[in-house]
């Protein structure tokens, strides 16, 4: 069997190419792309469930969905099949940064931060908790405030984007087009800081700490 195909023990939080074992088999878990499906998706994704799973569909509290009662021998196909969809990551370390959860009612520059955020971790090097999450909270009101996330793009009172991590009351100011990096930066000090241990950690757990990021203190939410 490859590492691939390995479920993890129950508690830790799964992906699609890092399945958990559950009582009706492995659960699959799918984060989708800036939290949005086409129609062509999610019938894919509804007759993958039925042919590979049990037929089972589970929606999170993160707005991610997951494939029930999956097999060792129906794992490979399924990640095929949901691959062809455009719904798989590169790898375990790829999928499990891309964790990022985004307003429901978002207009297309929330989606094309998320896409940019999505990218820049894609690309990084950061070896993240399972749980540790983004939020790209960028509509007219913010609706994220109440959803687990470590670090949180959102907009302040001006109506400009602020950069904050989950904890702190203020956020530093950011663009659209540096606040991607700045995420995957404050992601990197978090991991220096000790804020992960043995694989587990949440952002404001190492603020309550005493531990503050270097940012500027800039306006609220």
């Amino acid at each position: 069997m490859s590492a691939v195909n390995t479920p993890r023990i129950k508690g830790w939080c799964p992906g699609a190419l890092r399945p958990m074992e559950s009582g009706d088999g492995w659960v699959v878990r799918l984060r989708a792309h800036g939290g949005r499906l086409t129609q062509h998706q999610a019938a894919g994704i509804a007759a993958a469930a039925q042919a590979h799973g049990n037929g089972l569909i589970d929606l999170t509290g993160r707005a991610n969905l997951q494939l029930r009662g999956v097999t060792p021998d129906s794992h490979g196909p399924l990640i095929a099949d949901l691959r062809a969809l455009g719904l798989i990551d590169a790898d375990i370390a790829a999928e499990t940064r891309r964790n990022i959860i985004v307003t429901p009612f978002a207009r297309a520059k929330t989606d094309t931060l998320a896409a940019a955020l999505a990218t820049a971790l894609a690309s990084s090097n950061l070896i993240l908790p399972a749980k540790f999450g983004f939020a790209v909270d960028t509509g007219a009101q913010r609706l994220l405030a109440d959803t687990p996330a470590d670090i949180r793009v959102e907009r302040d009172t001006q109506g400009g984007l602020i950069l904050r991590a989950d904890g702190m009351a203020t956020g530093a100011q950011v663009t659209a087009r540096n606040a991607p990096q700045a995420a995957v930066a404050l992601a990197a000090w978090f991991l220096s800081q000790g804020g992960a241990v043995g694989g587990r950690g949440r952002m404001a757990a190492l603020i309550r700490r005493g531990i503050r990021p270097p940012m500027p203190r800039g306006p609220q939410p």
